[in-house]
């Protein structure tokens, strides 16, 4: 994959890291919600026979709902106001943590869907590439859209990778993902991440290994790339 796609897919999983963060504190905030509970409330005093009375009210519907707190003496309700402050300040944060949420993960969602769309298109650009056996050509293969063309310079069961000189992009990355390490082996995520890698997209892993295996000679050179057989393969046994 191209710089510009693997610059965005990095910030993608900052967002993504981001907006994760953003959920979690959002679950601890619930959880003191339930705690000091979820019911707004306030305070008012209401004078009955002569004194005068503390009660916490809220709203049910179009009913409003009180319940006496006592008499009014100084700091009796201290800890009815903390915890109507803490209530208070814990839906202002949520507040703004939903809307910090909601920008980060459209920013997300909406860099989600350009690096599908930009992967997409980097998929099917057209390139070319050759196949080596040692410092032999053995084909050249042009991609354009869903076609491959392939110019075969050796007919040899061992020397060449092609039985055809037209192929799909499908076939074609059939035969990358045989010059390549398994995916499902355990230690496949440390090895593309060795590569500069995070995903398993066979054509650039074979980009950065040169299609090398230890069985065989043949190597692939991309367009720009001015190396010999003794630059990437593994075996120096083949003067």
């Amino acid at each position: 994959m191209n710089n510009a796609v693997d610059m965005k897919k990095e910030l993608y999983d900052k967002l993504c890291s981001i907006r994760a963060d953003y959920d979690l504190k959002l679950a601890e905030i619930d959880k003191k919600l339930e705690e000091v509970g979820r019911q707004s409330t306030y305070i008012v005093v209401k004078k009955i026979n002569g004194n005068n009375y503390y009660y916490e009210q809220w709203r049910e519907g179009k009913n409003i709902k009180s319940r006496s707190l006592g008499r009014v003496e100084p700091g009796t309700i201290a800890e009815c106001e903390n915890r109507i402050q803490k209530r208070n300040e814990l839906y202002k944060n949520y507040a703004e943590l939903i809307s910090l949420r909601k920008k980060i993960s459209e920013d997300c969602d909406s860099l989600g869907n350009e690096i599908s769309s930009e992967k997409w298109r980097v998929e099917l650009e057209d390139y070319s590439f050759e196949v080596y056996h040692k410092n032999e050509i053995s084909a050249r293969v042009m991609v354009k859209q869903n076609k491959v063309k392939v110019i075969r310079f050796i007919i040899h069961p061992i020397r060449q990778l092609f039985y055809s000189d037209n192929i799909s992009r499908n076939q074609l990355n059939e035969i990358f993902k045989q010059r390549c390490f398994d995916e499902g082996r355990a230690d496949a995520m440390d090895k593309l991440r060795s590569l500069g890698l995070k995903e398993y997209i066979p054509r650039e892993i074979v980009r950065r290994t040169h299609g090398v295996s230890y069985n065989d000679f043949l190597w692939f050179r991309f367009e720009g790339e001015n190396l010999r057989a003794e630059d990437v393969l593994v075996r120096d046994d083949y003067d």
